[in-house]
């Protein structure tokens, strides 16, 4: 470990660190949590930088960094989309930026992201992208940051990739890693069910309905994972002492059915909680199998198949089951196979689900004209603005679906014509949504929006009288082809025009025509005379 000197932010430096650990981020935010306590909250900059795999990674990162700070004034910022946190770094800087290597290097080369305020650098379980061009990036950064921050990496397992991460940025470092299991401890074994941490409290709801056990332990580590598992305990009805939840290891006891809602730190914790002949169930986040593995000594991790789920599946539809069948005994499914087999290694449905790709493609070209046959009655809005005026389809459906509310489903086809638009909107809504709509500004003109209600002899869209509209709104002219002699048209007679009873010819000016004059002798001129 380096020198122990003391930045004016209180942040220690150079004090690197690589902790060998099971991915779990509230584990995470443990390790961080004497780093994140000597924040300097009088200065409003980045102070703390975690470095994770994927944008994923960063949110669930960032969300154990909240849990952890609790009302404290420390604002966490997870880059899980680069344009919304460029512009919070500029308009309200946090003191911790979470994200993956691309986005970090990204944010700093646009000096988005100032570099000389962070103090302190966490990469946070990098294996899926460490030895791939994803780590790249990691080059930019640490050529960006300050050389006396402190460096703190975690990981599953010290791997050769790591060993040259840690040589090349964190050298010197102190290493907290467990002790490495005796040859002689048999593996442990599992059965899992994958969720997300937002989903964690309904995986254990329909984990416990599926299994039905009359006891059993619930180890939950984390504060927040603690209190979610209770209310589900208590939401199904279970005994005070039928389903504990604990957050200690010594207090799991032995015998039980255990669950495992957040992982252990080390092998030796997975021990403990094991007992002997313990049965294992987990829910975990399919990022965390690895890890799982890893604590279970290499033992068995099989997944568990849901009985409701099953259950709803099946009970769905008979064609849907004969569909997916006949697709997996044709064996048409191994490219979508190939594709999932990365993300999805470990799931059961993995066969299901390609196979549902497959039927998805399939029947796309019919979905318009079922999406059609559900569609509302429609109605046109008849809307001030047009080509003229420069308006696209699409800012105006924006207009429409922001100034009425309208979701997507209760608007239609939009035909923008010279000196107005015409917009179909749902037929229940079409008044709502064309008071709404009047008064707003489009492309700097003040839209006049009615319901679109044709006259008699006036097709929709047409102008009404006094609206001035382009040549394509006039209805077809009826009768013969201009130039027609009046009198020659059949559907109407002939009305010459008379004077005095003679009928004379006009021109279309409506002067009299003068016959030509007759042959005779000339007049003679004045000169001749």
């Amino acid at each position: 470990m380096e020198g122990e000197a003391k930045e004016s932010t209180g942040i220690t430096r150079g004090q690197n660190a690589v902790h060998a650990l099971p991915l779990d981020w509230g584990a995470l935010a443990r390790v961080l949590g004497p780093v994140v306590d000597r924040i300097d909250l009088a200065r409003s900059e980045p102070q703390v930088l975690v470095v994770t795999s994927d944008a994923e990674s960063a949110a669930a990162a960032a969300d154990a960094l909240v849990g952890a700070v609790g009302v404290r004034d420390i604002r966490v910022l997870a880059v899980s989309n680069s344009p919304r946190a460029a512009r919070l770094l500029k308009s309200a800087p946090p003191h911790v930026v979470v994200g993956a290597p691309a986005e970090l290097a990204a944010l700093l080369r646009s000096s988005t992201l100032k570099a000389e305020s962070v103090r302190a650098v966490a990469l946070a379980w990098l294996d899926a992208v460490l030895g791939t061009p994803e780590a790249e990036p990691l080059e930019t950064l640490f050529g960006e940051l300050p050389k006396e921050g402190a460096r703190i990496i975690f990981a599953g397992e010290i791997t050769p990739a790591y060993e040259a991460l840690i040589e090349r940025y964190a050298r010197r470092a102190r290493r907290e890693a467990e002790p490495a299991a005796a040859d002689a401890e048999a593996p442990l074994s599992a059965e899992y069910v994958a969720a997300t941490p937002a989903g964690r409290a309904s995986a254990l709801r329909r984990l416990l309905d599926a299994l039905d056990l009359p006891q059993a332990v619930l180890y939950a580590r984390d504060e927040r994972t603690h209190s979610d598992a209770s209310r589900v305990v208590r939401a199904l009805g279970y005994p005070r002492d039928a389903v504990r939840v604990v957050s200690d290891a010594s207090a799991a006891g032995s015998g039980e059915p255990l669950v495992l809602l957040d992982l252990p730190a080390s092998r030796a914790e997975m021990r403990t909680l094991a007992g002997s002949g313990r049965t294992l169930y987990a829910v975990v986040q399919p990022s965390q199998l690895d890890s799982l593995r890893a604590l279970l000594g290499g033992g068995a991790v099989s997944p568990i198949a849901l009985v409701d789920a099953a259950e709803r599946a099946r009970g769905k539809d008979a064609a849907l089951r004969a569909s997916l069948r006949e697709v997996l005994t044709s064996g048409e499914v191994r490219r979508e196979v190939l594709a999932l087999e990365p993300l999805l290694e470990e799931f059961d449905g993995i066969e299901i689900a390609a196979a549902a790709l497959r039927l998805l493609e399939q029947q796309r070209p019919a979905r318009p004209a079922a999406l059609a046959a559900q569609r509302p009655a429609m109605t046109a809005l008849f809307v001030n603005v047009g080509e003229r005026d420069g308006v696209r389809p699409q800012e105006l459906a924006t207009a429409v679906s922001t100034s009425a509310g309208l979701p997507g489903s209760q608007i239609g086809k939009i035909e923008v014509r010279d000196t107005h638009s015409l917009v179909e909107v749902a037929a229940s809504v079409a008044e709502l949504a064309a008071g709404k709509l009047t008064g707003s500004v489009i492309r700097g003109r003040r839209v006049q929006a009615r319901v679109d209600r044709p006259r008699e002899g006036r097709p929709q869209g047409a102008p009404a009288r006094g609206e001035r509209g382009d040549r394509g709104d006039r209805p077809a002219r009826v009768g013969p082809p201009r130039g027609a002699p009046r009198g020659d048209r059949p559907d109407r007679p002939a009305r010459p025009f008379e004077r005095g009873g003679a009928k004379k010819p006009y021109d279309r000016a409506g002067s009299e025509r003068r016959p030509p004059r007759a042959a005779g002798p000339s007049r003679p001129r004045r000169d001749d005379a």
